[in-house]
């Protein structure tokens, strides 16, 4: 009975404590990064015809910055997108399985802001960049492109709990687009164009 009454009174102390850290709020540093699949397609409009790549790939989103005030914080951004062996879609509804050793990539770099709505510990983010695609034959490395820079954004939803007092793990769920025009040679013009939806597990140390 009374290791039972010590382990209630320990339960809580621990609910209490992470009641607290909740309603603390967010301030300081900021660390989140964030890993799961990724959805959606790239379109590659090459003027005669439009490609579509498409499939499950994986996504990296970390984030750093510190709180400007409380629970609203300020960040630099970097997400990067994989998405091996794509199925490859035209515009006269031929499509193929790419083989697996080729990679199609996504990277942003950009800046952004976080909020967290209290004491529901709610992220609300949104973050504006630049962004570019990139192939990779593993096979024959002379097939390898990058193309320009462009325009680059995500929006992202989240919640997040309390496991200690600056540790918080949780899920979100992120929309991501890269516009861009391209100039591979020959004088082709491409135009590329993403639209992207994940699934992440979130951690953020603040």
């Amino acid at each position: 009975m009374k290791k039972l009454f010590f382990l209630v009174l320990f339960l809580i102390s621990i609910s209490n404590l992470n009641a607290q850290d909740v309603i603390r709020g967010h301030h300081g540093f900021y660390l989140s990064m964030g890993i799961g699949p990724v959805f959606g397609k790239i379109s590659d409009d090459l003027g005669t015809y439009i490609m579509d790549m498409s499939g499950t790939g994986a996504v990296f989103d970390f984030k750093i910055g510190g709180a400007i005030k409380e629970n609203l914080i300020l960040h630099a951004t970097l997400i990067s997108n994989s998405l091996v062996g794509p199925t490859i879609t035209t515009s006269d509804n031929s499509s193929i399985k790419a083989n697996d050793n080729l990679n199609v990539g996504e990277a942003m770099l950009g800046a952004g802001i976080t909020y967290y709505v209290m004491p529901q510990n709610i992220l609300l983010s949104g973050t504006l960049g630049l962004g570019n695609f990139s192939i990779t034959d593993n096979t024959n490395s002379a097939n390898n492109v990058s193309t320009k820079t462009g325009f680059s954004m995500q929006l992202k939803v989240g919640k997040e709990w309390k496991v200690s007092k600056k540790w918080g793990l949780g899920a979100a769920i992120t929309y991501g687009k890269t516009h861009l025009t391209n100039e591979p040679g020959g004088g082709v013009v491409e135009k590329m164009d993403s639209n992207r939806f994940g699934i992440l597990f979130n951690a953020s140390l603040n």
